[in-house]
Formats: C-alpha cells, sequence, structure tokens
C-alpha cells in the first residue's frame, strides 16, 4: 500500500509524459510513448527470413531464407528483433545509450520482453548473455546497455543471466562508422569466454540493443560455439532495415 502511494503522490508531482511528444498522458506503453506516438513505432512481423530476422518489404508471404543467409549463413541458428531502428526509437535508444538516460532502460527493457510477438521461443534457452563492452568503454559510460535489457528479460521469463563469461577482448572502433566487410574484420578475435563450462551444452540467448549487419552479434555466437555452446540465438531490441 505504501509503494502505491508513493506512486500516487509521485504521478501527481511528476506526472507522466510521452517521451517522444512530451505530453501528459494516463498511461504511456512501456512507460515511454503515448498511444498515439507509440503507433509510429514500426514492429517488425511476418514474413522474414527465419536466420537473421530481417522482415521482407512484401506484408504477404511465407518466411524464406534471404539472400545473405543463403549465400553466408550465419553462426547463431536464429535472430530476432523487437522493432526497426527508426523515428522515436532510434532517439530513445540513442538518449538511453550515448545520452546517459538511463531512466529509459526499464521503458526500452519492457519492449524487449516483447519476444514471443516478435517470434523468438524463450522457453528453447536455457542461458541468457548480454554482447559485452570493453572494461575501458564501460568506464567510460558507466554502464552496459545490453546488460540492463537483459536483466529485464532474465527476471521475467526466470532464465538464468551470465555477464561475466562472455568478454571483450580489444576495444575495437565503433562499427557504426564501418560498412560491412570493415565490421567482419574489425570485430574478428575481439571476444572471448573466460569459462568454457559455464557454456557447455547451454543454449545460450544473445542479447544486444541494435543488430545493425550482425556481424558483432556473429562473432559472439562463433566464441560461444568454439567453447562449446550447444545453439545460440538473438534477441534485440531493435534492427536497422538500411545500412549505413
Amino acid at each position: 500500500m505504501l509503494k502505491e502511494a508513493l506512486r500516487d503522490l509521485s504521478d501527481v508531482l511528476f506526472p507522466p509524459r510521452c517521451r517522444s511528444c512530451r505530453i501528459v498522458a494516463e498511461e504511456l506503453t512501456n512507460d515511454l510513448f503515448c498511444g498515439t506516438c507509440e503507433e509510429k513505432i514500426h514492429y517488425l512481423r511476418a514474413p522474414l527470413c527465419p536466420a537473421c530476422g530481417i522482415p521482407f518489404a512484401a506484408y504477404e508471404g511465407t518466411d524464406h531464407l534471404c539472400g545473405d543467409c543463403l549465400t553466408s549463413p550465419q553462426p547463431f541458428t536464429v535472430a530476432r528483433s523487437i522493432a526497426a531502428c527508426e523515428g522515436i526509437l532510434l532517439e530513445a535508444i540513442h538518449a538511453f545509450k550515448y545520452h546517459y538516460k538511463t531512466g529509459l532502460g526499464a521503458g526500452l527493457g519492457k519492449m524487449l520482453t516483447r519476444a514471443s510477438q516478435a517470434g523468438m521461443d524463450m522457453q528453447g534457452y536455457s542461458l541468457i548473455m548480454p554482447v559485452p563492452l570493453h572494461v575501458r568503454r564501460l568506464r567510460e559510460r558507466g554502464f552496459n546497455q545490453s546488460l540492463v535489457l537483459a536483466k529485464l528479460l532474465a527476471a521475467r521469463h526466470a532464465i538464468p543471466l551470465d555477464f561475466i563469461n562472455l568478454r571483450r577482448e580489444r576495444d575495437t572502433p565503433p562499427q557504426t562508422m564501418l560498412g560491412r566487410k570493415e565490421r567482419q574484420a574489425n570485430i574478428k578475435g575481439a571476444f572471448s569466454v573466460a569459462d568454457k563450462e559455464k557454456v557447455r551444452k547451454q543454449r545460450v540467448l544473445l542479447i544486444d540493443d541494435v543488430y545493425t549487419t550482425g556481424s558483432t552479434l556473429a562473432e559472439c555466437a562463433r566464441v560461444l560455439l568454439k567453447s562449446g555452446a550447444a545453439q545460440v540465438g538473438v534477441l534485440t531490441l531493435a534492427r536497422a532495415l538500411k545500412e549505413a
């Protein structure tokens, strides 16, 4: 009762505002957006590639492998993203990730728990692992955005969380500034597993904020599989539909 009273008082003193249009709203979807702004988010739905999760332009038809996955199969079993990385969602992710608006993490994490709607079977995984930051980058930012999202997802589905064993050994240049081939070369050999017994035979679900080309996620998956993981899946909050 005390918690409810404090929440009611907080709503009176600091009424909830939409993260995008800033209007006061009684209810915000995922504690972030009003209903009108929520409708602007492009949630990803079939048909899409069953391997990497890229949606196809046509809204009709069945899932089928995209050209990239046909010619260069990914090491992970499946990848899914909740929504397109554009518009108000992109703005929220950037504010959270680069402008230290850590309060947005809870709302963005709630969005990630819509994994089943994105076609991800959470019951198929025995371990959740966030994509790690290099220790230098972690000190600069003060938090790992992927870990914030992974914690909420792990708690929601009661799946063990391991944010210790997958490590980033090299502080590589930001992937956003590189093309596809440069990203693959940049990230090669950047990750390691500290204790392979912790991942052996595990069905690992990798968590990240944005899927761009998948180079970072693919490299993490390769390292985990080489370390004995039974399989690796990928879930991200957002998906870049057009390469930079």
